[in-house]
Formats: C-alpha cells, sequence, structure tokens
C-alpha cells in the first residue's frame, strides 16, 4: 500500500487486491471507471479515479479522446491503452515519464509477488530467477535490474530475514556466529586482503554510532545468497513453495 498527498489530500494506492479493505469495491475495467470510482489497473493494484475529462487531438479520424486521471498519472481510455500504478512525475500529463524507482521505495508491505519472490530467494533460488518467477517478465535484463532494486528495499530484507529465521535457528547461525566467523577469517585466513576485509568489516560492527545491528542485517539479508537446498532440507524448514 502507497499514500500520495495531492493538493494536501492523501490518496492510496493498494499493490494487491488482498490489501484493498472490504469496504471498498472496485472496477474490474478501468476503462468504466467514473469520477471517485476504485479500478484495477494492468499491474493488479487499486486506485480511484480523481479526473475524468475529454480533448481533442489535432488530427485523426476520432479527434475525441477521453482521460482518466488518477494520483498516479493521466491515462488515456481505449481498448489497447494501459493503465498502472507507477506514479509519473508529472501525474498531469499523459504518457508523463514513470518514477518506478521511486513507487518501490515507497511501498511499506510486501505485495503478493514480492512475497513469492522472497522465499524463493530464500530457498536459495538466484534472485534474477526468482524475479523471473514471481513478475510477469520473460527479460532477463530487466528481471536482474529490479531484483536488485527489490533486495535493497527494508520491507523484502526485513521479510527475507523473518523467513530464514527458522532455518537460521537450525542451523545454529546467530549474530555472535557470523561475528565469531569474521574474526576466524581475520585471525586465520592465509590471504592478508582477506584478512583486512574481516578486520573493516569488525571495525563497522563495533563502530561508535552503534551500526552493529544494520551491519548484521546486511550480512543476513542484502548480501545473502541462499542456502543450499541439502541445508534447507536438513533444516526441516516448516514451509516450501509449490
Amino acid at each position: 500500500m502507497r499514500i500520495y498527498k495531492i493538493n494536501k489530500i492523501e490518496h492510496t494506492v493498494f499493490d494487491s487486491v488482498e490489501e484493498l479493505p472490504s469496504n471498498i469495491k472496485y472496477k474490474k475495467d478501468w476503462r468504466d471507471g467514473r469520477l471517485n470510482d476504485w479500478v484495477k489497473t494492468d499491474d493488479d493494484c487499486v486506485l480511484q479515479i480523481l479526473r475524468k475529462g475529454s480533448m481533442v487531438k489535432p488530427k485523426g479520424k476520432n479527434r475525441i479522446v477521453e482521460y482518466l486521471g488518477t494520483c498516479t498519472g493521466t491515462f488515456v481510455v481505449s481498448g489497447n491503452n494501459k493503465m498502472d500504478a507507477s506514479r509519473r512525475i508529472n501525474i498531469y500529463s499523459i504518457g508523463g515519464n514513470i518514477d518506478r524507482d521511486q513507487r518501490v521505495e515507497d511501498r511499506e508491505g510486501l505485495s503478493s509477488r514480492e512475497s513469492i519472490f522472497v522465499q524463493c530467494v530464500v530457498s536459495g533460488m538466484d534472485p534474477r530467477q526468482a524475479y523471473l518467477r514471481s513478475f510477469p517478465t520473460n527479460d532477463p535484463h530487466y528481471a536482474n535490474m529490479r531484483a536488485s532494486q527489490l533486495v535493497k528495499t527494508t520491507r523484502v530484507r526485513t521479510a527475507m530475514k523473518e523467513e530464514l529465521k527458522p532455518v537460521m535457528e537450525e542451523l545454529g547461525v546467530d549474530e555472535s556466529y557470523i561475528i565469531s566467523a569474521i574474526k576466524s577469517l581475520a585471525d586465520t585466513a592465509e590471504k592478508p586482503d582477506i584478512q583486512l576485509k574481516a578486520l573493516f568489516k569488525l571495525s563497522d560492527i563495533m563502530d561508535l554510532e552503534d551500526k552493529s545491528r544494520t551491519q548484521v542485517t546486511q550480512l543476513t539479508g542484502a548480501v545473502f545468497k541462499g542456502f543450499s537446498q541439502d541445508q534447507v532440507i536438513a533444516a526441516k524448514r516448516p514451509e516450501e513453495i509449490e
């Protein structure tokens, strides 16, 4: 769920139908939307129609064009055009530039697709493959870019940490274990550069600003590459992806 303020009034975008309160009814085809109606976008979000109007094109057979405005942008009503919930930089301009990065950062809770993505990554799947499995795209380059962005967000890192808790406990991995492992590298690593990196990491953890919580989260979250299948099975993880 995201909230955008327009003229000092807050407007909500629900990132999935599951987030929608029971008292809100929506139209499945946004093209049928009227002023103040809630509609479902082509990327499976639900938002409200805030503006509706028409304009005249300079040429063409059908010169009268209807449009619908939301808190994320303005969209021409036609059978071919799509409406999505990505926030435009200029929401009053038809086809305005999309600020997708801001949309990803603004969201607080996981969408249903993001939840599947988290479970895939935690089970050991490569983030790019996890994105391809969880989202409607078959472009590996795009999936790699979006997956890299997702694993850096606070909500995904937090969800990954929660998913990992039972596995980490079974494997005996906690903050003490991680710090001990880094210390062991600093003490025994054969290559000086590895020792130096381990010492720098310990230095970060012992920072006077008390960043230990953040540093350990980064070790177990954003930089996490996934357990092997054997480790997951050995830990008897309670939930598996179907």
